[in-house]
């Protein structure tokens, strides 16, 4: 299985979104959330930011100190592996961190996932082979 299950711990409700990597190759990657200030009509309310590179077994707060909300989304990519998904967005090929709504020529659509964090406190998603 790509996608390792998040584990919560205790704290204060809503806080950090942390990656890790647990395979043996570095990987990049990005976080989507739900950011209203990016699109106060409510057309496309999302932030994104990337890319991380995680080597293996490192670990990395990717949001914080307070969760975005419930559902959020990301990409990770490194060494032939793919973490990919069904929500496609244009995502830039150098490091970014602006609303979602924004797309330039050097940029690529991408596939994210969505990961349900419900009512977890802090989050860790680990990456494994």
């Amino acid at each position: 299985m790509a996608l390792a299950l998040g584990l919560g711990i205790s704290g204060q409700a809503h806080a950090w979104m942390q990656y890790c990597n647990g395979t043996s190759v570095t990987l990049w990657t990005t976080y989507q959330w739900y950011a209203p200030s990016c699109d106060p009509t409510g057309g496309n309310p999302w932030q994104k930011q990337g890319w991380w590179s995680l080597n293996p077994g490192e670990c990395k707060v990717v949001f914080g100190p307070n969760l975005p909300g419930r559902y959020s989304y990301y990409y990770a990519e490194g060494g032939g592996k793919v973490w990919t998904g069904v929500y496609s967005t244009c995502t830039p090929q150098s490091a970014f961190n602006y609303c979602d709504n924004i797309c330039n020529t050097n940029a690529r659509s991408l596939g994210y996932r969505e990961l349900d964090t419900g009512t977890a406190t802090n989050y860790t998603l680990t990456f494994t082979p």
